[in-house]
């Protein structure tokens, strides 16, 4: 399977514009209480981080809906939302988007670093081999191709997202994280920056 940065981009545009879209009407939401209560975001990040997610994940909700959930069939099972009690050493910003072909992982990140490779489940999940390493297939008929890794790293300023990047892991080094491809996808998806 290929993974290339545009390849993989063009196989998940329906799903990427959903998160977009997910992930900024979740800070308008969050924008909205704190403004509501007269609370400042920045004194409580832990909770401006989770209205975003819990309003992320509400309207995601209807991607991993079976097909008796749905007024369109076809729409059925296109992806696995996991919100379960193992995040992995996800932030209260994760949420994990399981799709036939990749695993994204979407977390909140100020820089567009990934988190560091400081726990088990994140070492798996970085661990894999860079998209642009040639392989030669012994076996056409072998065992099927892993599900791609992916991050998808958001930020936010002033109720709009100022970072949404899709990146591409392929192993750490101790802690440090190591980084196959790494796109700002703003411009590529319609949506620039504010």
């Amino acid at each position: 399977m290929d993974h290339s940065p545009g390849t993989v981009t063009r196989r998940l545009r329906p799903l990427l514009i959903a998160v977009h879209e997910a992930l900024s009407a979740g800070v308008a939401v969050s924008a909205a209480i704190h403004a509501r209560h007269g609370w400042n975001p920045t004194a409580d990040r832990h909770l401006d981080h989770q209205l975003v997610r819990r309003e992320a994940m509400e309207r995601l909700r209807p991607w991993g809906a079976g097909p008796e959930e749905l007024s369109d069939p076809l729409q059925a099972r296109q992806l696995d939302l996991d919100a379960g009690t193992d995040n992995l050493g996800l932030p209260m910003s994760g949420l994990i988007l399981r799709t036939p072909t990749d695993v994204l992982r979407v977390w909140r990140s100020d820089d567009g670093e990934l988190p560091a490779a400081a726990t088990d489940g994140l070492r798996a999940f970085y661990r894999q081999d860079p998209s642009r390493q040639l392989q030669l297939a012994l076996d056409p008929a072998g065992p099927r191709a892993a599900a791609g890794h992916l991050a998808l790293l958001w930020a936010d300023s002033g109720g709009v997202l100022t970072r949404f990047d899709l990146v591409r892991p392929c192993g750490h080094v101790g802690r440090r994280v190591q980084v196959d491809w790494h796109v700002d996808l703003r411009e590529r998806l319609g949506h620039p920056a504010a």
